[in-house]
């Protein structure tokens, strides 16, 4: 039945095991391919992070190669820290 689909919470029902554990325990083991399964159409509603960062250095890659084909990408040296302004002293209460 979880290979077939069918909720832990009917086949443990259906059984006769006391708590959904029990069934998930025995049978976790024999039907490797449930496990599979579920962590497969897990992975399809979660966004893939990994996806995401490649997109984002493609982007970047591309960018910078057409800042170079035009002469604007090149980078300014950087000279130190910038000082901090200072900060505003406020008057105490009366």
């Amino acid at each position: 039945m979880l290979a077939a689909g069918v909720d832990v919470k009917i086949v443990s029902d259906t059984l006769g095991h006391s708590d959904t554990r029990i069934t998930r325990d025995i049978y976790q083991s024999v039907l490797p391919e449930v496990g599979r399964n579920a962590a497969e159409a897990t992975a399809k509603l979660v966004p893939l992070q990994r996806k995401i960062e490649e997109e984002k250095k493609e982007k970047e890659k591309a960018a910078r190669k057409a800042a170079k084909k035009t002469g604007k990408g090149k980078a300014k040296p950087k000279s130190g820290k910038k000082a901090r302004p200072e900060s505003k002293t406020r008057k105490p209460r009366k």
